[in-house]
């Protein structure tokens, strides 16, 4: 017999060949009908090692990992022509688009309808009462606590004795009272919702006249200053101030024009 591989003469009962090493294929003893060789015996055979994994040179790409399928993808916003980023997507409809349609009733430029002179009417008087009964209640007390006695004429004619604060206790009395009345108009109609309390009631608030949006405390305070001041001259150029929306075609007043401002309904 030889070695298949290489060609060397081999006994019979040789496994191996003494030459190469390679495995001899064994010879049946017992085939009938004759003696026959078989294939070779592979169960004596060593299995051929795995070879491992490709190893990443230093240096070089980290493997790609498998991508994570666990998320759900959600398209972006096309980029062109987008809307305006808001804080929930869609935006919720502003307040007054839930208002229902009055016949007569003006509109702005942004759609939201003006408030009738009787709703601003009503809701400076409430406001009016909010905070001049307070100031009322706290000036009695300190005037009783810290005022002076003196006579004063009534409207009546009579002579009454009253206490008072005088001098530049009086002064810095009436600054603080400017200032808490400034702040609560400037701050509530300003910032926030654009409403007072008295807005509250009858569902108005200010808003800019151009965009709809809260005007902010500086011009919330120039907007309260200019209708002190013209109280302040006469009284008369703040009536005036008051009724000028009866015949203005935005319903402003003459402050809200300096503020850049309009009223709105809410409701």
């Amino acid at each position: 017999m030889f070695c298949p591989a290489c060609g060397t003469s081999a006994a019979t009962d040789d496994r191996f060949c003494q030459q190469c090493g390679k495995p001899l294929p064994a010879v049946s003893s017992q085939v009938p009908g004759g003696s026959s060789q078989v294939g070779p015996d592979v169960s004596s055979i060593p299995p051929r090692p795995v070879s491992p994994p490709p190893v990443v040179p230093s240096g070089g790409p980290p493997p790609i990992p498998p991508p994570d399928m666990s998320y759900h993808y959600a398209p972006p916003p096309p980029s062109f022509g987008a809307p305006p980023a808001y804080s929930t997507y869609p935006p919720s409809a502003p307040p007054w688009q839930n208002v229902a349609p009055v016949a007569g009733v003006q509109l702005t430029s942004f759609g939201a309808p003006l408030a009738r002179w009787w709703q601003r009417v009503g809701s400076m008087v409430l406001d009016t009462l909010i905070v001049a009964v307070p100031l009322a209640i706290v000036s009695a007390i300190l005037n009783a606590s810290f005022g002076t006695e003196r006579t004063v004429k009534l409207l009546n004619g009579t002579y009454a004795n009253q206490r008072t604060i005088q001098g530049p206790a009086h002064v810095v009395i009436l600054i603080a009272t400017a200032a808490i009345v400034g702040l609560y108009f400037s701050v509530l109609n300003g910032r926030y919702n654009g409403q007072t309390i008295g807005n509250r009631a009858p569902g108005i608030a200010v808003r800019d006249a151009t965009t709809g949006d809260v005007i902010g405390f500086k011009r919330g305070l120039l907007r309260w200053f200019i209708r002190s001041v013209l109280y302040l001259a006469l009284v008369l150029p703040g009536l005036l101030n008051d009724l000028f929306p009866l015949w203005d075609n935005r319903n402003q007043t003459i402050a809200d024009k300096a503020a850049r401002s309009v009223v709105i309904r809410l409701k």
